[in-house]
């Protein structure tokens, strides 16, 4: 049995080779953010159920049981932040899932330029932090010539 050695180096340096190549790889366009708002979606509920029971013994030695249900219903709410963006032939609106109530959206400011890239139904976003956030595409539009 052969058994072959690989270097902690080598296997960094052909992973940062690979990330780079892969965001070399986008095409960046151009485009203005024409709006961008916060939505928040109902998805369901989750019901909660919490049970207290008792035993409670008589003086002539009967055991009597009681339990107590209470149930709670919270709903579940998604947050989205939607972005439409003005490209030189496309206008998107997209919208990116905001996983956690701590998650920041993109840093963009409206009527700004900012860069973009499509990949697929995706829509990746450099903020003006040089963040990517994705966003899945909703809707495509042509641009009509003025």
């Amino acid at each position: 049995m052969i058994r072959i050695a690989y270097s902690p180096k080598l296997f960094v340096a052909v992973l940062l080779c690979g990330t780079m190549a892969f965001a070399a790889a986008r095409n960046w366009q151009s485009g203005k953010l024409l709006d961008t708002e916060q939505q928040k979606v109902t998805d369901g509920s989750t019901t909660h159920y919490n049970t207290d029971s008792q035993k409670k013994t008589n003086s002539n030695g009967k055991t009597n049981y009681s339990q107590n249900t209470t149930a709670t219903t919270t709903d579940n709410t998604d947050t989205y932040e939607v972005y439409t963006i003005e490209g030189p032939e496309k206008t998107y609106i997209a919208r990116e899932k905001l996983l956690f109530p701590w998650s920041k959206p993109a840093n963009v400011t409206v009527g700004a330029e900012l860069k973009y890239a499509i990949d697929g139904r995706k829509l990746i976003i450099l903020d003006e932090d040089q963040k990517e956030h994705k966003a899945s595409i909703v809707k495509t539009s042509l641009n009509h010539a003025n």
